[in-house]
């Protein structure tokens, strides 16, 4: 017999008296078309691993729930819990390799790493499994720590020094910032706080403290390098205080960062500050998408890409929107983005959705101009229209503050029609440029109508299966060689919209997905377990959709079917995952019906 495959998860970690063992038990045995391997309820005599053909696996109501390729192994949990409810049949000739249960057992009781693989939780196995996918043990952003990157070397003076004493103690150190004591507090004296005693004409006697910084932005040193850049970015700052145990220690700068981050995202929000039109903004926001590219192959996840991508989007489309509005569009309005793009989970470009809160002394017309000319410069940027104009551009999205206040209340006490979808983005807003104050004014309104009123919750969370018929032919789909799968539709839509409708109900403020599902965690609404798996099934869908955007990028220069995964192209561990990550979203689906008792509407 050919000697048994141990290239790939989870028998690739086996020993070599492991495989030995394996190798000396395993057997094939060949099924014809339509032949039951496993029936429902009955022992479970082996582990099977499919080396030619296709098995599928169909739940009690006769729905195709699973597909298993070459390479591809069933029934783990079966096999360890004695049976299964489903069963196991031929689609096409099939040729299996057999491992007997005695030895399998052995294995998961001789090898934790080996065991853990049909053991682990659903989050410990969406996590593990996807972070070692492709063997990408790479040392980058992700892994280094601060501790890593910082350079102890800091210098400190106290607040009485004079700025002659900083400067000279600058220059002795070969330091960008001084570390300033002033009773019990810290603070920090930057060479920028010297550019600006010049200009002030300050004497060179006068003493450090009224230019130093007491409001610190800090990292603690065993954070990682990604959260301190993550800072720099969101503060348009080149440093951030290192503290340990909660004291500060020194400063990690932007050179030091270089070390760990070498395409500089950190200098494209230098760029996007210093632009001067949206001829220059052009250039920058086609770096942002190489950027993504280059971190996505060094194994940085789609979760920590979203968090950087918002960071430097909200500075794009804030740098955009002021170089367009007048002073006094600027300060009587507020410009939102809204959906995917509001919710900090959106990574490449995709369609605009965005829109304007304008108070009610605002002149109308030059809004209007300003508004055309902003949806024209996103289009520039990569950002193409909305197909549902969603867009400032669109009256319906750029109205005055008791305007837009009446058309919540209209989404709200009439959800027909395209209402709730409306209104479900809008929850979704997040402020990019202007006064903030006008958003909160208007989730507040929001907040008072849907306080207690279960029925108008249950209204609005009832969208979760608004792609259910997708979902359930699915693995139908693929028999029929279909083989393309939306994953926003059956995975991540379903997730997001559930946990916004939770978060409606406990009248959260976070707009990002899984902040939301940490704060409903921490209230109780959701419970630990679900949680863990929500969040590692929902990074490991994002994942999938990354990548298959990358990969349409790379074909045709393009990003419109990123939701598009072509199943052909999955590895087997990525199917496996992908499995684990649709049952999850099933179960949550449930638990939803459940709370909002969506079986009454």
């Amino acid at each position: 017999m050919d000697r048994f495959d141990f290239s790939y998860s989870p028998y690739e970690i086996l020993t070599v008296p492991e495989r030995a063992g394996l190798q000396a038990a395993v057997d094939l045995m060949f099924f014809d078309d339509e032949a039951v391997i496993i029936d429902s309820g009955k022992p479970i005599p082996f582990l099977y691993v499919v080396i030619k053909g296709l098995v599928r696996e169909v739940n009690p109501d006769n729905e195709v729930v699973g597909l298993y390729h070459p390479r591809d192994t069933f029934e783990a949990r079966g096999l360890i819990e004695g049976h299964s409810p489903n069963r196991f049949i031929v689609q096409e000739q099939a040729l299996v390799y057999t491992i007997p249960k005695a030895t399998v057992t052995e294995l998961i009781h001789a090898n934790p790493r080996f065991g853990a693989y049909f053991y682990s939780s659903v989050a410990d196995k969406l996590a593990d499994m996807a972070h070692t996918k492709g063997a990408k043990e790479v040392e980058s952003l992700i892994t280094a720590k601060v501790r890593d990157a910082y350079r102890n070397n800091a210098i400190w003076l106290d607040s009485s020094a004079t700025i002659l004493d900083a400067a000279q103690t600058m220059k002795t150190g070969k330091s960008k910032s001084i570390l300033v004591r002033h009773d019990d507090t810290v603070g920090i004296f930057t060479e920028s706080a010297l550019r600006d005693i010049v200009i002030a004409g300050v004497a060179s006697s006068d003493s450090i403290h009224a230019w130093t910084q007491f409001q610190l932005i800090s990292c603690d040193i065993e954070d990682y390098v990604f959260n301190a850049l993550l800072r720099m970015t969101k503060y348009k700052i080149q440093r951030v205080v290192v503290t340990e145990n909660g004291q500060p220690i020194g400063a990690l700068e932007q050179i030091d960062v270089l070390a760990y981050f070498s395409h500089h995202t950190h200098l494209i929000a230098q760029r996007l500050e210093r632009a001067k039109n949206v001829d220059e903004l052009v250039a920058i926001a086609d770096q942002m998408t190489q950027s993504i590219q280059i971190l996505r192959s060094n194994g940085m996840r789609a979760q920590q890409l979203a968090q950087l991508t918002q960071v430097l989007n909200t500075s794009l489309f804030e740098k955009t929107w002021r170089l367009l509005a007048p002073p006094s569009l600027l300060e009587n309005s507020c410009l939102l983005v809204m959906g995917s793009e509001g919710r900090g989970e959106q990574i490449l470009k995709t369609d605009q959705d965005n829109a304007l809160l304008m108070r009610d002394t605002v002149d109308l017309e030059l809004a209007q101009h300003t508004c055309d000319e902003f949806s024209r410069a996103l289009a520039r940027l990569g950002y193409p229209p909305c197909n549902g104009k969603i867009m400032v551009n669109n009256p319906e999205w750029r109205k005055t503050i008791s305007e837009f206040k009446e058309t919540v209340y209209q989404w709200c006490h009439a959800p027909a029609g395209d209402s709730m979808m409306k209104l479900g983005i809008f929850i979704d807003a997040k402020a990019v440029a202007g006064d903030e104050k006008l958003l909160l004014e208007l989730k507040e309104q929001l907040n008072r109508i849907f306080t207690d009123d279960a029925g108008r919750l249950g209204q609005f969370a009832r969208a979760i299966d608004l792609f259910d018929s997708q979902s359930r032919g699915f693995f139908a789909n693929l028999l029929n060689r279909r083989a393309h799968m939306d994953i926003k539709k059956m995975g991540i839509f379903p997730v997001v919209h559930g946990i916004r409708a939770l978060s409606l109900q406990a009248r959260l403020t976070e707009t990002n997905t899984f902040e939301r599902i940490n704060r409903l965690t921490q209230t109780g609404v959701i419970d630990a377990a679900l949680s863990r798996d929500l969040a590692e099934a929902l990074n490991f869908l994002m994942d999938l959709r990354l990548d298959a955007g990358l990969a349409n990028i790379a074909v045709c220069a393009l990003g419109n079917n990123q939701n598009q995964v072509d199943m052909q192209t999955l590895t087997t561990l990525e199917r496996d995952l992908l499995k684990v990550a649709l049952q999850v979203v099933k179960r949550f689906k449930t638990m939803i019906h459940q709370h909002f008792h969506l079986g009454s509407f």
